[in-house]
């Protein structure tokens, strides 16, 4: 009986190749432009927010829905009372803060205003409307200032 087993290969190049794009790409991208997470406090993670919105809990703030303009939304940008628009709905962040996963301080950054663009540089694969929509305040109409 031999000491080794010789096992073939069967002939599946790895993947990632060891000179491949994918990994290539990984290694030549700054560190500082790799997306920042912070540790979460207990109580907040992703599965406890999605069952803080199933609560039944009042995560919006307001009474209905209404339309807000950005001279409303910028109304909307402290630690106590944060909104923001994305795609054209508003919502209020407030709730959500401490279970953002890049933490309060990148959250402010769209705090009374269109974060639109941000969100979608940022967290294009992400739903917003549905990670956010027990947070819906209203929708951002044109007007103001």
């Amino acid at each position: 009986m031999p000491d080794s087993l010789d096992v073939p290969s069967l002939g599946v190049p790895e993947f990632p190749a060891r000179d491949g794009p994918q990994r290539l790409a990984a290694a030549a991208t700054p560190q500082s432009k790799r997306r920042q997470k912070v540790m979460l406090e207990p109580g907040h993670s992703p599965l406890d927010w999605a069952r803080l919105k199933s609560s039944g809990q009042d995560l919006r703030g307001v009474p209905q829905l209404a339309r807000y303009t950005l001279e409303d939304l910028k109304q909307h940008r402290s630690m106590d009372d944060a909104w923001t628009a994305i795609q054209g709905k508003i919502y209020n962040l407030t709730p959500y803060m401490h279970f953002h996963p890049g933490g309060v301080k990148d959250l402010m950054r769209v705090a009374g205003r269109d974060g639109t663009k941000l969100f979608m540089l940022t967290h294009s694969w992400v739903n917003a409307e549905f990670m956010l929509d027990a947070c819906l305040v209203g929708f951002l109409v044109p007007g103001g200032n």
